[in-house]
Protein backbone atom coordinates (compact mmCIF):
# COMPACT_ATOMS: atom_id res chain seq x y z
CA UNK A 1 0.00 0.00 0.00
CA UNK A 2 1.32 3.60 -0.78
CA UNK A 3 1.18 5.46 1.97
CA UNK A 4 -0.17 9.14 0.88
CA UNK A 5 2.25 12.46 2.45
CA UNK A 6 -0.45 15.17 2.99
CA UNK A 7 1.36 18.52 1.79
CA UNK A 8 1.20 21.48 4.34
CA UNK A 9 -1.58 23.90 2.71
CA UNK A 10 -0.08 27.12 1.54
CA UNK A 11 -0.64 29.85 3.91
CA UNK A 12 -2.35 32.36 2.49
CA UNK A 13 -0.95 35.96 1.90
CA UNK A 14 -3.08 37.99 4.21
CA UNK A 15 -2.23 35.85 7.18
CA UNK A 16 2.01 36.54 6.54
CA UNK A 17 1.45 40.02 7.48
CA UNK A 18 -1.30 39.77 9.63
CA UNK A 19 0.99 38.99 12.75
CA UNK A 20 3.72 41.36 12.26
CA UNK A 21 0.64 43.94 11.79
CA UNK A 22 -0.65 43.07 15.60
CA UNK A 23 2.81 43.64 16.87
CA UNK A 24 3.02 47.18 15.41
CA UNK A 25 -0.72 47.71 16.86
CA UNK A 26 0.61 45.85 20.80
CA UNK A 27 3.75 48.33 20.71
CA UNK A 28 1.89 51.13 19.24
CA UNK A 29 -1.05 50.94 21.94
CA UNK A 30 1.67 49.65 24.89
CA UNK A 31 3.46 53.31 24.45
CA UNK A 32 0.16 55.38 24.61
CA UNK A 33 -0.78 53.41 27.30
CA UNK A 34 2.84 54.15 29.50
CA UNK A 35 2.52 57.76 27.80
CA UNK A 36 -0.95 57.77 29.50
CA UNK A 37 0.03 56.25 32.61
CA UNK A 38 2.69 58.64 32.99
CA UNK A 39 1.19 61.95 32.19
CA UNK A 40 -2.32 62.05 32.38
CA UNK A 41 -4.24 63.87 30.28
CA UNK A 42 -4.03 67.88 30.60
CA UNK A 43 -7.10 69.48 31.89
CA UNK A 44 -9.04 72.27 30.03
CA UNK A 45 -7.66 75.50 31.19
CA UNK A 46 -4.54 73.78 32.75
CA UNK A 47 -1.32 75.14 32.06
CA UNK A 48 1.62 72.32 32.67
CA UNK A 49 5.48 72.80 32.78
CA UNK A 50 7.57 70.13 32.67
CA UNK A 51 11.23 70.82 34.04
CA UNK A 52 13.33 68.23 32.86
CA UNK A 53 15.37 66.00 34.24
CA UNK A 54 18.42 65.68 31.64
CA UNK A 55 21.56 65.95 33.58
CA UNK A 56 23.90 68.97 34.06
CA UNK A 57 22.04 71.47 31.32
CA UNK A 58 18.59 73.23 31.06
CA UNK A 59 15.29 72.01 29.41
CA UNK A 60 11.64 72.88 30.14
CA UNK A 61 8.45 72.13 28.01
CA UNK A 62 5.72 74.32 28.33
CA UNK A 63 1.96 73.08 27.48
CA UNK A 64 -0.19 76.20 27.33
CA UNK A 65 -4.21 75.45 27.94
CA UNK A 66 -4.75 77.07 23.91
CA UNK A 67 -2.73 73.82 22.87
CA UNK A 68 0.53 75.62 22.05
CA UNK A 69 3.61 73.74 22.98
CA UNK A 70 6.94 75.70 23.66
CA UNK A 71 10.41 74.34 24.65
CA UNK A 72 12.84 76.30 26.66
CA UNK A 73 16.58 74.97 25.79
CA UNK A 74 17.16 71.14 25.23
CA UNK A 75 20.18 70.31 27.58
CA UNK A 76 23.73 69.03 26.10
CA UNK A 77 22.62 66.19 24.24
CA UNK A 78 20.00 63.65 23.00
CA UNK A 79 18.17 63.29 25.97
CA UNK A 80 15.51 65.80 25.72
CA UNK A 81 14.27 63.49 23.14
CA UNK A 82 13.24 60.48 25.42
CA UNK A 83 11.77 62.59 27.89
CA UNK A 84 9.55 64.54 24.91
CA UNK A 85 8.70 60.91 23.85
CA UNK A 86 7.33 60.29 27.15
CA UNK A 87 5.12 63.56 27.73
CA UNK A 88 3.83 64.15 24.04
CA UNK A 89 1.42 61.49 22.20
CA UNK A 90 3.77 59.22 19.84
CA UNK A 91 1.96 60.54 16.70
CA UNK A 92 2.71 64.63 18.09
CA UNK A 93 5.89 65.29 15.84
CA UNK A 94 5.20 69.54 15.75
CA UNK A 95 6.25 72.21 18.42
CA UNK A 96 5.05 75.61 18.28
CA UNK A 97 7.85 77.62 19.56
CA UNK A 98 11.54 76.70 20.86
CA UNK A 99 13.28 79.38 22.74
CA UNK A 100 16.83 79.48 23.27
CA UNK A 101 17.79 81.21 26.48
CA UNK A 102 21.66 81.58 24.72
CA UNK A 103 23.84 79.44 23.05
CA UNK A 104 25.86 77.46 25.78
CA UNK A 105 26.06 73.79 24.71
CA UNK A 106 24.18 72.42 27.97
CA UNK A 107 21.18 74.64 27.16
CA UNK A 108 20.96 74.68 23.01
CA UNK A 109 22.74 71.42 22.17
CA UNK A 110 19.54 68.71 22.27
CA UNK A 111 17.71 71.07 19.75
CA UNK A 112 19.97 69.58 16.81
CA UNK A 113 18.32 66.13 17.80
CA UNK A 114 14.95 67.99 18.48
CA UNK A 115 14.81 69.80 14.80
CA UNK A 116 15.63 66.74 12.82
CA UNK A 117 13.21 64.56 15.10
CA UNK A 118 10.42 67.67 15.20
CA UNK A 119 8.59 69.69 12.84
CA UNK A 120 9.27 73.32 14.88
CA UNK A 121 6.93 76.64 13.14
CA UNK A 122 9.26 79.37 15.64
CA UNK A 123 12.44 80.16 16.92
CA UNK A 124 12.92 82.38 19.38
CA UNK A 125 16.43 83.73 20.45
CA UNK A 126 18.13 87.32 21.55
CA UNK A 127 19.61 86.79 18.11
CA UNK A 128 23.19 86.08 19.50
CA UNK A 129 23.33 83.25 17.37
CA UNK A 130 26.56 82.30 15.29
CA UNK A 131 29.41 82.40 17.31
CA UNK A 132 29.36 78.71 18.06
CA UNK A 133 29.23 75.58 15.79
CA UNK A 134 26.53 74.23 17.18
CA UNK A 135 24.24 77.43 17.13
CA UNK A 136 25.18 77.89 13.41
CA UNK A 137 24.28 74.61 12.75
CA UNK A 138 20.49 75.23 14.41
CA UNK A 139 20.03 78.41 12.52
CA UNK A 140 21.41 76.80 9.17
CA UNK A 141 19.22 73.45 9.71
CA UNK A 142 16.50 75.83 10.59
CA UNK A 143 16.67 78.49 7.52
CA UNK A 144 16.84 75.51 5.22
CA UNK A 145 13.19 74.28 7.07
CA UNK A 146 11.48 77.81 6.04
CA UNK A 147 11.45 77.98 9.80
CA UNK A 148 10.66 81.53 11.56
CA UNK A 149 13.68 83.05 13.53
CA UNK A 150 12.71 85.46 15.53
CA UNK A 151 14.88 88.07 17.82
CA UNK A 152 14.07 89.65 21.02
CA UNK A 153 14.43 91.71 23.81
CA UNK A 154 13.37 93.83 26.95
CA UNK A 155 9.65 94.75 26.67
CA UNK A 156 8.57 92.69 23.77
CA UNK A 157 5.60 90.28 24.77
CA UNK A 158 3.94 86.85 23.63
CA UNK A 159 0.40 86.05 23.95
CA UNK A 160 -1.16 83.20 23.87
CA UNK A 161 -5.01 83.22 24.92
CA UNK A 162 -4.76 84.09 29.17
CA UNK A 163 -0.84 83.18 29.22
CA UNK A 164 1.19 86.53 28.97
CA UNK A 165 5.38 85.83 28.22
CA UNK A 166 6.97 89.07 28.69
CA UNK A 167 10.56 89.31 28.07
CA UNK A 168 12.84 91.08 30.82
CA UNK A 169 16.35 90.29 29.29
CA UNK A 170 18.35 91.73 27.45
CA UNK A 171 17.90 95.47 26.87
CA UNK A 172 18.28 95.60 23.50
CA UNK A 173 18.28 92.04 20.86
CA UNK A 174 21.75 90.82 20.28
CA UNK A 175 21.44 90.38 16.44
CA UNK A 176 24.97 89.65 14.78
CA UNK A 177 26.62 90.25 17.83
CA UNK A 178 29.38 88.05 19.89
CA UNK A 179 28.53 89.22 23.52
CA UNK A 180 31.44 89.21 26.03
CA UNK A 181 29.39 87.78 28.54
CA UNK A 182 27.16 85.19 27.28
CA UNK A 183 25.56 84.26 30.94
CA UNK A 184 24.50 87.78 30.79
CA UNK A 185 23.22 88.03 27.60
CA UNK A 186 20.40 84.72 28.91
CA UNK A 187 17.11 85.44 27.90
CA UNK A 188 14.86 85.99 30.61
CA UNK A 189 11.05 85.42 30.77
CA UNK A 190 8.23 85.64 33.25
CA UNK A 191 5.14 83.76 32.12
CA UNK A 192 1.67 84.66 33.89
CA UNK A 193 -1.53 82.94 33.33
CA UNK A 194 -4.07 84.64 35.79
CA UNK A 195 -2.99 84.72 39.18
CA UNK A 196 -0.04 82.39 38.62
CA UNK A 197 3.61 83.38 37.52
CA UNK A 198 7.01 82.14 36.47
CA UNK A 199 10.31 83.32 35.72
CA UNK A 200 12.81 81.50 33.65
CA UNK A 201 16.16 83.13 34.10
CA UNK A 202 18.55 81.10 31.35
CA UNK A 203 22.27 81.45 33.24
CA UNK A 204 21.55 84.92 34.20
CA UNK A 205 23.98 86.15 36.93
CA UNK A 206 24.20 88.90 39.89
CA UNK A 207 24.96 91.68 36.52
CA UNK A 208 21.79 90.62 34.86
CA UNK A 209 19.77 90.40 38.01
CA UNK A 210 20.42 93.69 38.41
CA UNK A 211 19.41 95.40 35.53
CA UNK A 212 15.78 93.45 35.43
CA UNK A 213 15.25 92.41 38.67
CA UNK A 214 13.18 95.71 39.42
CA UNK A 215 10.53 94.29 36.65
CA UNK A 216 10.02 90.74 37.80
CA UNK A 217 7.44 91.76 40.76
CA UNK A 218 6.56 88.82 43.24
CA UNK A 219 6.31 85.65 41.30
CA UNK A 220 5.16 82.02 42.54
CA UNK A 221 7.85 79.72 40.79
CA UNK A 222 12.11 81.11 40.35
CA UNK A 223 13.98 78.72 38.15
CA UNK A 224 17.37 79.36 39.63
CA UNK A 225 19.85 81.49 37.32
CA UNK A 226 22.95 79.40 36.37
CA UNK A 227 22.09 76.25 37.89
CA UNK A 228 22.52 77.45 41.66
CA UNK A 229 25.91 79.14 40.81
CA UNK A 230 27.33 81.59 43.69
CA UNK A 231 27.65 83.88 40.80
CA UNK A 232 23.28 84.09 40.40
CA UNK A 233 20.19 84.59 43.18
CA UNK A 234 22.05 87.26 45.38
CA UNK A 235 20.05 88.41 48.17
CA UNK A 236 18.80 91.67 46.97
CA UNK A 237 17.26 89.85 43.91
CA UNK A 238 15.09 87.27 46.20
CA UNK A 239 14.06 89.99 48.01
CA UNK A 240 12.82 91.32 44.99
CA UNK A 241 10.82 88.60 43.46
CA UNK A 242 9.83 87.29 46.58
CA UNK A 243 9.33 83.58 45.15
CA UNK A 244 7.33 80.70 47.00
CA UNK A 245 9.18 77.90 45.09
CA UNK A 246 12.40 77.13 43.14
CA UNK A 247 13.47 74.74 40.53
CA UNK A 248 17.58 73.79 40.07
CA UNK A 249 18.22 72.10 36.77
CA UNK A 250 21.54 70.72 37.47
CA UNK A 251 23.48 67.07 37.07
CA UNK A 252 24.15 64.54 39.80
CA UNK A 253 27.70 65.04 41.00
CA UNK A 254 28.18 67.48 38.91
CA UNK A 255 31.97 68.93 38.56
CA UNK A 256 30.99 72.57 39.18
CA UNK A 257 29.41 72.32 42.26
CA UNK A 258 26.00 73.25 41.07
CA UNK A 259 24.29 74.43 43.43
CA UNK A 260 26.16 76.04 45.75
CA UNK A 261 25.37 75.53 49.49
CA UNK A 262 25.45 79.26 50.30
CA UNK A 263 22.67 79.62 47.31
CA UNK A 264 20.65 76.82 49.05
CA UNK A 265 21.34 78.36 52.22
CA UNK A 266 20.11 81.64 50.76
CA UNK A 267 16.85 80.15 49.56
CA UNK A 268 16.35 78.08 52.71
CA UNK A 269 16.25 81.52 54.67
CA UNK A 270 14.24 83.21 52.09
CA UNK A 271 11.56 80.53 52.89
CA UNK A 272 11.67 79.00 49.23
CA UNK A 273 10.45 75.64 48.90
CA UNK A 274 13.39 73.91 46.67
CA UNK A 275 13.21 71.30 44.14
CA UNK A 276 16.07 69.60 42.41
CA UNK A 277 16.23 67.50 38.79
CA UNK A 278 19.31 65.67 40.57
CA UNK A 279 17.44 64.49 43.26
CA UNK A 280 13.73 64.58 42.70
CA UNK A 281 14.34 63.72 38.93
CA UNK A 282 11.88 65.53 36.39
CA UNK A 283 9.51 67.93 37.50
CA UNK A 284 5.80 68.98 37.06
CA UNK A 285 4.01 71.82 37.60
CA UNK A 286 0.43 72.68 37.07
CA UNK A 287 -1.96 75.51 37.20
CA UNK A 288 -5.50 76.48 36.61
CA UNK A 289 -4.54 79.50 36.91
CA UNK A 290 -4.34 80.11 40.87
CA UNK A 291 -1.92 79.02 42.64
CA UNK A 292 0.28 76.35 40.72
CA UNK A 293 1.59 73.13 41.65
CA UNK A 294 4.98 71.58 41.41
CA UNK A 295 6.09 68.12 42.21
CA UNK A 296 8.38 65.45 41.68
CA UNK A 297 7.70 63.02 38.65
CA UNK A 298 9.95 60.86 37.14
CA UNK A 299 9.25 60.09 33.74
CA UNK A 300 10.36 56.60 32.37
CA UNK A 301 13.26 57.57 30.22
Amino acid sequence: MTKQIKRARPQPQWKRWVEPALVIVVVCLLSVATSLGTTRLQREGELRIWFFDIGQGDAALVLLPTGEQLLIDAGRDNRVLSKLGAVLPPWDRSLDTIILTHPDADHITGFVDVLERYEVAEIITTGASAYTPVMQTLEDQFVREQGYIRHVSQGERLTYGDVVIDVLWPEETLTGEVPEDRNNSSLVLRLVYKETSILFTGDAEQEAEEGFGSLVGDIDVLTVGHHGSLTSSTVDFLDQVDPEKATISVGIDNGYGHPHPVILKRLEDAGVQVFRTDHDGDLLLTSDGGEPELTPHPLPF
